[in-house]
C-alpha cells in the first residue's frame, strides 16, 4: 500500500512536521512506515560498516570532501540519521539551506538549517502565542513561552529548490515571510516562517558545532 502525499499532510497538519503518535499510523497503514525506517537503519549500518573498512586501509579512502544532500548518512551526538529531502531558499542576498533529518534510533524528525559555514538544528514548536513575522521588525522584544525572544532579523525569501521527500506538499517557488530570532535567557535561535498562503510554522534550537556532525 502506497501513501500519497496528501494523506500524509492529514497527519502531520495538526502540530508538527515529525510523527507525533507512529502507533497510530502504523494501524492505519500497516507497516510501510516501519519498513521504509527498517531498510534505512540497514543502509545506514552497512555504510558504516564500509567506512571502518576503508579507516583499516583495506580499501583507500576516498578524500573527496562529504557534502549534505538528499539521501546523505551520518551521526549527530552519537545518533545516526538519514537525509530525507533538502529546501534551498533565495532571500535576494544569497541562499540558505535546510535539510529533512529522520534519526532511526529515536524515530525523531528534526530540521538542520546551513548558511554558509553556519549550522543550526531545529524543532517545530507550538505557535499558539508566537507573532506574526509580518508584523515584526529588527530589534523587537517579544514574550514567547514565558521568555523574552528579540527580533535579529525580518525578510522575505522564495524556495528555490525542492528535493527528497517531505510528509506535506512544497512547491518551488513559494515565497516565506520569516524572523529570525533568539532567546535572550538561552542563546537559542527561534525562527518564525510564514509560507504564502499557509499556517504560521515556528521552530527552536542551537547552533551546531561542525564536529557534532560526521557524515558517512
Amino acid at each position: 500500500m502506497s501513501i500519497s502525499t496528501t494523506e500524509v499532510y492529514d497527519i502531520f497538519k495538526f502540530g508538527r512536521f515529525y510523527i507525533v503518535d507512529i502507533s497510530s499510523i502504523n494501524q492505519r497503514y500497516g507497516k510501510n512506515i516501519k519498513m521504509g525506517l527498517f531498510e534505512r537503519s540497514k543502509r545506514i549500518l552497512e555504510i558504516k560498516k564500509e567506512k571502518r573498512t576503508k579507516q583499516r586501509g583495506e580499501v583507500r579512502p576516498d578524500t573527496k570532501p562529504e557534502e549534505l544532500r538528499e539521501g546523505s548518512i551520518g551521526t549527530l551526538d552519537g545518533l545516526d540519521f538519514t537525509v530525507l529531502g533538502k529546501l534551498v531558499y533565495d532571500w535576494g542576498g544569497g541562499r540558505w539551506e535546510e535539510f529533512y533529518l529522520e534519526f532511526s534510533d529515536t524515530e525523531e524528525h528534526k530540521w538542520l538549517s546551513k548558511e554558509g559555514t553556519t549550522l543550526e538544528l531545529l524543532d517545530e514548536v507550538e505557535s499558539v502565542d508566537a507573532p506574526d513575522p509580518d508584523e515584526l521588525k529588527e530589534g523587537t522584544v517579544f514574550e514567547f513561552q514565558g521568555e523574552k525572544v528579540k527580533v535579529n532579523e525580518v525578510g522575505k525569501a522564495r524556495i528555490v529548490l525542492v528535493e527528497g521527500s517531505f510528509p506535506w506538499d512544497i512547491a518551488t517557488g513559494t515565497q516565506v515571510t520569516y524572523a529570525d530570532c533568539e532567546f535572550e535567557r538561552t542563546g537559542e535561535t527561534l525562527s518564525l516562517e510564514k509560507p504564502a498562503g499557509a499556517r504560521l510554522e515556528v521552530y527552536r534550537g542551537n547552533e551546531l558545532s561542525s564536529g557534532r556532525l560526521e557524515l558517512f
